[in-house]
């Protein structure tokens, strides 16, 4: 399988608690201008640096061979810069594996689906799910693609958003901890023909996809679930078509809100105008006068980077009637069933 480095890369930023680009180029011995050069396609990434990105990312078994690989110049300090990148990552996975297991006390899963399961599904399946911890913006996947995971959010959350001929996008799904992302995987409708962004950063534990269909396949509560949050998802779509074609942004953009708000644990969102944009299809420019008409009313705080919301019944009694069915369809098929 290839590796996407730009994901992985993003995963040790993330992990890391790096604040930028230039900061995690530092750590595995780059410069700035050879990870812009490589960021823009413009260079490939050396392979000492890929082999510390997965070192650093847990495949301690290459650990000797970065080791081996190092400049003699400067040996110790190289070594012991690696070793303290290795640490810092090693930290900060450890730390989100906590926060996410913290949410959820009653089981070891946060993702809705992988809990509802029962013990017996959970400890066949349990040894194969992989974790990863992914940025904002971060791309999983374009039209055309097939894919080779399925990914059951715990705390990241997922737009779909169906991209025109002329490149336009515009948000149809958000998927987090309540379902599943790859859903085509398992309906014979691959290669895709959607993208797929991260919304919100956070960690998702990931199946493989020839696994995952024939756990599927064995029936039981898994094939019920699935179909279940297909179910759901389709009605999301659908009151999304709706609310796009016949409703303000304003409204659109209350229900975005609110949707996200439900796939978290936390009452802001680390956004900026230009995502959001993005998965409604505007511009920047009108992003910010919504989110301004709402934060004028008190029900949120928004510098352009982070929506905090401050009154959720505002924007509740300020959103269409699409956000209270999509709620209402998801409550009767997932938390109900």
């Amino acid at each position: 399988m290839t590796n996407d480095w730009h994901a992985l890369y993003d995963e040790v930023k993330l992990l890391g608690e790096f604040g930028s680009d230039a900061q995690v180029a530092e750590s595995l011995g780059l410069t700035r201008a050879q990870i812009s050069a490589w960021r823009t396609g413009k260079s490939e990434l050396g392979t000492l640096a890929k082999l510390r990105i997965l070192d650093a990312l847990g495949q301690d078994t290459l650990r000797s061979a970065v080791l081996s690989l190092l400049p003699h110049r400067n040996r110790a300090l190289l070594e012991e810069q690696h070793l303290a990148l290795v640490a810092r990552v090693s930290r900060g996975r450890l730390a989100l594996l906590e926060s996410s297991a913290d949410a959820k006390v009653n089981t070891p899963y946060v993702n809705g689906l992988l809990a509802a399961l029962p013990a017996e599904d959970q400890a066949r399946i349990g040894p194969h799910l992989t974790s990863m911890a992914l940025q904002p913006g971060t791309v999983v996947y374009e039209p055309g693609d097939r894919l080779e995971r399925i990914y059951l959010p715990a705390t990241a959350v997922f737009s779909m958003l169906q991209v025109s001929d002329g490149g336009v996008t515009t948000e149809i799904a958000v998927i987090g901890r309540d379902g599943l992302l790859g859903l085509a995987a398992f309906l014979g409708g691959e290669p895709v023909s959607t993208r797929a962004v991260v919304q919100t950063g956070g960690l998702t534990y990931c199946l493989d996809v020839d696994f995952a269909r024939n756990e599927l396949a064995r029936g039981g509560q898994l094939q019920d679930l699935v179909l279940r949050f297909s179910q759901a998802l389709i009605t999301q779509m659908a009151q999304t078509a709706i609310c796009n074609r016949h409703h303000p942004v304003f409204q659109q953009f209350c229900r975005w809100l609110l949707l996200s708000l439900d796939r978290l644990d936390s009452n802001a969102l680390p956004v900026t105008d230009d995502l959001i944009a993005q998965l409604l299809g505007v511009r920047p420019a009108t992003v910010s006068e919504v989110a301004e008409r709402l934060q004028s009313m008190g029900a949120i705080r928004y510098d352009g980077r982070r929506v905090e919301v401050l009154d959720r019944h505002s924007i509740e009694a300020q959103a269409c009637g699409c956000y209270r069915v999509v709620r209402r369809e998801y409550k009767r098929l997932l938390c109900d069933a």
